[in-house]
């Protein structure tokens, strides 16, 4: 559209040698539009006028058409009519009838101007003229012989060649006016037929007579049409050519001979609608020359603002990168890190201060890592906000990614920091959450004392971005930390830090890979030491959780401190430590092992007494017992309870072990087993009182008759009971049989009769353990001083309130407590008052030199002494000869039980044994 507007292009082009610019472009196409849209709108206007032209001469074609269709189908009403036909084509017309019938209503009712007879022989009979007759006729049209000859034999072909009316024609009459004399021609609308019967049968007249109409194209008949299709100012030409600038019709003959033109001022509808909306366009163009002007203006604004901020965005995404390039590796302080970042961030932000904070673990607070004074260049940390005191501020910053504030000392979510805001004049402040795992864990901080400064949406943007990096390397510090604590979580012991039995296990498996690939002449050998604190549930109860940890930490440290290069000492369960130990020889190993052990047992320092602990120790050997890592670790394990049950010594691993461990495993799978398989059973000893020698009870002792390894020792089976926790089902079953027992011995053979029964320290521990021997005793109708519960010393050792419960309810129901094997364990004087018993049974131990051992006859009667003091009475176990027996009564012992009474006997044993009992002669 330029190309096509000089003037436009003219004005422009000063513009056009300028670099392209966005707006002025934006402006050449609006100004582009709008020319185009005016020619798109004067073409269309165009079209709109010619075809209002087409259509005027169309309409007014079809209307000259209609004219000369209704000429002639008047003309016809008169010339096919039979009374016509019979009055006017006899050989003498009868003019006085047609002067009647055809009369000047043709001219008022039909608008025809000239109505003739003619004769084709004699011409023009007879002739009327705007309704008035003519005379001469001939006057009324005066053509030529010719022409008349023409047109009579015109009507006649047309008539014969078809049944209708003939159309009407057009003449040209050159006629002189009467007025001026000059030459005026006239165009004729002429409608002529010949005189016809009505019906085509009727033989027709041989006169040749026709009537004319002819209507006067005048001034009075184009004003109708002007009228009639509202075209102004009609006239008629008669020049060869269209008048120009106007519109034209051409009037034509029958032989398409132009007569005259019909012709009118053009129609412009089109051309008009853009005359009326020239101003509302000539106006719109200026509002968009002025939109375009300020759309210029604007633009070059929005440029100079879009170049700032390419420029801010350059350095944004420049920073961006160089927190990322930044951070060193993992092991970069966080400070540090920090420290070397936010001073770019306070440039590219071109703020006073900027500052990272960290919310401490409850939420609660807010720790600074880092700030920067961009004026005075210093770094400071350790500034804390809690929320008691800035809730407001808080709780805006955990509702929002970010916080922009444009009037930071009038922003009611910083009111509690006013104060703050106020003396360093901060105006504004821009601050976004470092969000790390959806949980917000601290906040990036702007401030800027530039007065009304605006956080422009990119400002944000890359303080939410950087906010985002700093959530990264968060995150990365804390995947690492949280990395490294399930690590140690897994493989080291939380308590005393040293590698856990998973952590040896990988060590192992490294070094026997190791030693695998070499040769065997330059393979040595790897031991792993199993060691055992005995006792230690003891210590606990007798110093003190506290210095029970206190052992265990110190062991720990002491193995420490003697291991060396490559060998490792790890923490395998509560009591138990492994050590892994190197050395070219074995015979090096067990040296080391002699060595480890002497140093272990040196005493430890408790509460300022020295505490000797007694280890166990297992020791096997790669290659030699086996080359994988988890049955070196089982092998140990062997040797350590083998070390257990010795005499305390340390034990290597031999194939023996293996099987009694085997042995052992299987013993403890089938142990809860024995109950259902009906193959416990009891054994009774019975005891005799020492003032009169008569029987006074018996204790129950249980018995494993396995139906493979055959008779099975309570020292063997009853500890891995208390281990698997098959001790309570296998007591209660002592409990139901020994009570059943003594109730029928009371009622048949002794009616003070008690039964003696063994019970763990775990059973006293149920707290339902005394409801259900009460209920036991109920249902076997035996009274409560008939049952005797016989504990070990580790009763004094344990204090849970569990037992105490117990043991009050059992005595409130007459039932005794006895002290087993009283001398061998950790009782103490002092115990034993505090946990009060009915009796103590003096170990077989300290009977078997008496009465021929002074020192050991001294002690008994010390026991015997204490136990009446405290308000026991004594039992002396394991008396073989009368003269013990005879000693211990001496001495007040109160009752003695041993082989001299009897061996352990089946139920139905000692009911012969009660029955034929005499008393033991103790006189």
């Amino acid at each position: 559209m330029l190309c096509t507007c000089p003037m436009l292009s003219a004005a422009m082009s000063p513009f056009l040698h300028k670099p392209f610019r966005p707006a002025l472009l934006l402006v050449l196409i609006f100004l582009s539009g709008t020319l185009g849209i005016w020619w798109l709108a004067a073409s269309a206007a165009s079209d709109v006028d010619d075809e209002a032209r087409r259509i005027s001469q169309l309409a007014l074609s079809q209307e000259m058409a209609r004219e000369r269709r209704q000429l002639a189908n008047a003309l016809q009403d008169y010339a096919n009519w039979d009374e016509m036909n019979d009055k006017i084509n006899r050989a003498q017309p009868d003019l006085a009838w047609l002067n009647d019938n055809l009369t000047a209503s043709v001219y008022h009712n039909l608008n025809v101007h000239l109505a003739l007879l003619v004769d084709a022989s004699a011409g023009v009979l007879q002739a009327r003229q705007n309704g008035i007759l003519v005379n001469p006729p001939e006057r009324a049209l005066p053509l030529p012989d010719h022409q008349w000859l023409a047109l009579l034999r015109h009507t006649d072909r047309y008539s014969q060649a078809s049944a209708g009316a003939m159309p009407s024609q057009l003449l040209r009459l050159d006629t002189v006016n009467p007025l001026t004399g000059h030459p005026e021609p006239r165009i004729l609308m002429l409608s002529i037929q010949r005189i016809t019967p009505e019906l085509s049968k009727t033989p027709r007249s041989p006169q040749q007579r026709y009537l004319v109409f002819a209507r006067y194209m005048d001034q009075p008949s184009l004003q109708q049409l002007s009228a009639d299709f509202l075209i102004p100012q009609m006239r008629l030409y008669f020049t060869p050519q269209s008048p120009p600038e106007l519109t034209a019709l051409p009037l034509q003959d029958n032989n398409g001979q132009t007569l005259a033109w019909l012709a009118w001022p053009s129609r412009t509808p089109g051309n008009n609608m853009l005359e009326r909306i020239l101003p509302q366009s000539l106006l719109l163009l200026c509002v968009i020359l002025l939109l375009g002007a300020a759309i210029v203006r604007m633009a070059e604004r929005w440029q100079r603002h879009s170049l700032r901020q390419a420029e801010r965005l350059q350095q944004q995404g420049e920073a961006l990168q160089n927190l990322v390039t930044s951070r060193r590796d993992d092991q970069q302080e966080l400070r540090e890190y920090l420290e070397e970042v936010i001073p770019l961030l306070s440039q590219t932000l071109k703020v006073n201060r900027i500052s990272v904070w960290q919310f401490s673990p409850d939420g609660k607070e807010l720790l600074c890592l880092a700030s920067l004074n961009a004026i005075s260049g210093q770094f400071s940390h350790g500034e804390q906000l809690e929320q008691s005191s800035h809730a407001d501020y808080f709780q805006a910053m955990r509702q929002h990614r970010y916080l922009a504030s444009h009037q930071a000392q009038l922003d009611e979510r910083l009111a509690s920091l006013r104060t703050y805001l106020v003396a360093r004049d901060v105006s504004a402040m821009l601050d976004a959450a470092i969000v790390v795992g959806g949980l917000h864990q601290g906040i990036l901080c702007a401030e800027s004392q530039t007065p009304h400064r605006q956080w422009q949406q990119d400002e944000i943007n890359f303080v939410c971005s950087a906010a985002d990096i700093l959530a990264l390397v968060m995150e990365s510090r804390a995947r690492l930390h949280a990395e490294g604590e399930l690590y140690r979580q897994f493989y080291y012991d939380r308590f005393t830090g040293l590698p856990n039995r998973s952590r040896l296990l990988m060590q192992l498996d490294e070094l026997i890979q190791q030693k695998e690939s070499q040769s065997p002449q330059n393979c040595e050998p790897l031991g792993c030491l199993m060691l055992a604190v005995e006792g230690l549930t003891n210590i606990n109860e007798l110093y003190g959780r506290d210095n029970g940890d206190h052992v265990i930490r110190e062991l720990g440290k002491r193995l420490e401190s003697v291991i060396g290069h490559g060998e490792m000492v790890a923490r395998n369960a509560d009591n138990r430590f492994a050590l892994l130990i190197l050395s070219p020889e074995e015979d090096s190993l067990c040296q080391r092992v002699d060595h480890l052990s002497t140093l272990l047992a040196r005493p430890l320092d408790i509460q300022g007494q020295q505490l000797y602990i007694r280890l166990s120790i297992g020791l096997a050997l790669y290659p030699h017992d086996t080359n994988d890592a988890e049955s070196l670790l089982e092998h140990a394990e062997m040797a350590l309870q083998m070390s257990r049950e010795g005499p305390g010594d340390w034990v290597r691993f031999h194939p023996d072990i293996n099987s009694n461990w085997r042995r052992r495993n299987r013993l403890q799978t089938e142990l809860r087993q024995a109950i259902t398989r009906n193959e416990l059973l009891l054994n009774y000893q019975p005891y005799v009182s020492l003032k009169n020698g008569s029987i006074a009870g018996a204790e129950a002792l249980v018995r494993w008759q396995h139906s493979e390894m055959g008779l099975i020792s309570p020292a063997d089976f009853i500890p891995m009971a208390e281990e698997t926790g098959a001790i309570h089902a296998i007591g209660a079953w002592v409990l139901e049989e020994g009570i059943r027992h003594a109730a029928s011995w009371r009622l048949r053979f002794l009616e003070h009769f008690t039964i003696s029964i063994n019970i763990s320290l775990l059973q006293l521990e149920d707290p339902h353990f005394a409801e259900s021997v009460t209920a036991l005793l109920a249902t076997h109708h035996l009274p409560g001083e008939a049952l005797e519960l016989e504990v070990t010393e580790g009763l004094a050792l344990r204090n849970t309130p569990e037992i105490d419960s117990n043991l009050h309810k059992l005595r409130a129901q007459g039932i005794a407590i006895a002290i087993d094997d009283f001398g061998t364990g950790y009782a103490s004087f002092s115990y034993l008052r505090r946990f009060p018993v009915e009796k103590l049974k003096i170990d077989k131990l300290f009977l078997d030199r008496v009465p021929d051992s002074e020192a050991g006859s001294n002690l008994v009667r010390m026991i015997v002494a204490m136990g009446h003091t405290l308000g026991a009475s004594v039992t002396g176990e394991g008396i073989e000869n009368i003269e013990q027996a005879r000693f211990l009564a001496r001495h007040g012992c109160d009752y003695a039980q041993g082989y001299l009474i009897s061996k352990p006997l089946p139920a139905g044993a000692l009911e012969r044994f009660l029955a034929d009992a005499q008393p033991l002669p103790i006189r």
